[in-house]
C-alpha cells in the first residue's frame, strides 16, 4: 500500500491501481505533459502528485489550480500574474501560478473548463516556455511541467469546438485514466482505514467486518470523496470505538426539481411538439439550435442525472445548464425547470 500524504491518501492495492501507479511512475521519469482523465472524486489530483513525487522535479513546488473554480476574468491573472499598475488596484507585482511552480509541476484541474481565449494563451506558453504577466511587455522564462485533468469527454469537447485540438495534443503527451472506485474494489477497505485514522482524533477506532462488507457492496457514485464522507459520518454516529454496520449510511440523493424533470422516463414522455413545435420557422440558425437541443435532450433521456448527461456530451454540468438557458432566451421551447431563469 502506498499513500502520498495524510491530506492526499491514495492506495495501490487493487490490481488496477497497481497498474496505474506503475504507469504513472514510468511516465514521471520523462518530462512529457500528462493528462489525467476520470470521474469526479476518483483521485486525479492525488495521481498528479504521484507523477510529481516520482519525477526529477519532486524537490520543487507542486502547485494546483482548479480551472472551474476561478472566475473567467481572473484566470489569466491567476495563471500569469500581473505587473504593478496593470489595472486599478494592482498596487504591487503579483506572481501567477506559473512562476510559483517554477522548476516543479503545475496541476491544472478541470482543464476542460478553461475559457477558450485562455486556451490559446496556454498553448503559446507550452510552445514558447514563456509567460507575460498582465500589463507586462517583457516575457518571463518558465520551466514547468504541466499535469492536467478533466472529468469531461475532451474529444467530444474538441468536436463541439469547446476545446482546442492543438492544445489537447500538447497537454496529452501521455494520458492516464483513473477508474471509478467501484472498479477498484481492492482499494476500498484500505482507504476506509486511512480515513478512519484521519478522522478519529487520535483514538483507536476499529471497523467490524460486516461494516466492511457493506462498504464493498456499495456502488460509490461519488468515488473516494464519498467514501471519506461516509466514514466521517460513521465515526460521528458510532457510540463506541468500533464502527458497526448500522453506522454506515450512504447518501440517498433525492432528485431535486431540476434533476427530476430530466429523468429518462420524464424526457421520454415529453411530446415532441413541445420540444420542436411546427411553427413554420425554417431559419438555419433555428434548425442548428434545434439540432443541438435535440442532442442534449437525447443525452438527458439516456441518463438518470444531468451530470451523467453532461459527461456523455463532453461538457460540464455548468455548461449544460448555460446552454439550456441560452436556448430559452433564444425562444426555443425548453421543457421543465429550465424554462425558468
Amino acid at each position: 500500500m502506498t499513500s502520498i500524504t495524510d491530506d492526499y491518501p491514495f492506495v495501490f492495492v487493487d490490481a488496477e491501481s497497481v497498474r496505474l501507479f506503475d504507469l504513472a511512475s514510468k511516465v514521471a521519469k520523462s518530462d512529457v505533459q500528462v493528462l489525467i482523465t476520470g470521474p469526479s472524486g476518483a483521485g486525479k489530483e492525488v495521481l498528479a502528485r504521484v507523477v510529481h513525487e516520482s519525477s526529477g522535479r519532486s524537490s520543487y513546488p507542486f502547485v494546483a489550480l482548479n480551472c472551474a473554480a476561478i472566475p473567467e476574468n481572473l484566470v489569466e491573472d491567476t495563471l500569469f500574474g500581473h505587473e504593478k499598475g496593470a489595472f486599478t488596484g494592482a498596487n504591487q507585482i503579483n506572481k501567477g501560478f506559473f512562476e510559483e511552480a517554477q522548476g516543479g509541476t503545475l496541476f491544472l484541474d478541470e482543464i476542460g473548463e478553461m475559457p477558450k481565449n485562455l486556451q490559446s494563451k496556454l498553448l503559446r506558453v507550452l510552445q514558447e516556455k514563456q509567460i507575460y504577466r498582465v500589463g507586462a511587455t517583457k516575457p518571463i522564462d518558465v520551466n514547468v511541467r504541466i499535469v492536467s485533468a478533466t472529468n469531461v469527454n475532451i474529444k467530444h469537447a474538441i468536436k463541439t469546438r469547446e476545446f482546442r485540438e492543438d492544445l489537447y495534443f500538447r497537454l496529452g503527451g501521455f494520458v492516464l485514466n483513473i477508474k471509478e472506485l467501484s472498479k477498484r474494489p481492492g482499494d476500498i477497505e484500505p482507504l476506509a482505514r486511512i480515513f478512519i485514522q484521519k478522522h478519529s482524533n487520535g483514538s483507536q477506532t476499529m471497523i467490524c467486518r460486516s461494516a466492511i462488507q457493506k462498504l464493498l457492496a456499495h456502488s460509490w457514485p461519488g468515488n473516494v470523496r464519498e467514501l471519506e464522507n461516509v466514514i466521517l459520518r460513521a465515526i460521528i454516529l458510532s457510540e463506541s470505538d468500533e464502527i458497526l454496520e448500522q453506522n454506515i449510511n450512504f447518501d440517498e440523493f433525492p432528485d431535486d426539481e431540476e434533476e427530476s424533470a430530466y429523468t429518462s422516463a420524464n424526457v421520454a414522455q415529453m411530446p415532441i411538439d413541445n420540444v420542436f413545435p411546427l411553427n413554420g420557422t425554417n431559419k438555419l440558425s433555428d434548425l442548428k439550435s434545434n439540432s443541438e437541443l435535440s442532442e442534449i435532450l437525447n443525452a438527458l433521456k439516456m441518463n438518470s442525472t444531468r451530470d451523467n448527461a453532461a459527461r456523455d456530451l463532453g461538457i460540464s454540468p455548468r455548461t449544460l445548464r448555460q446552454k439550456l438557458n441560452d436556448f430559452r432566451k433564444a425562444g426555443l421551447p425548453v421543457p421543465g425547470p429550465y424554462a425558468r431563469t
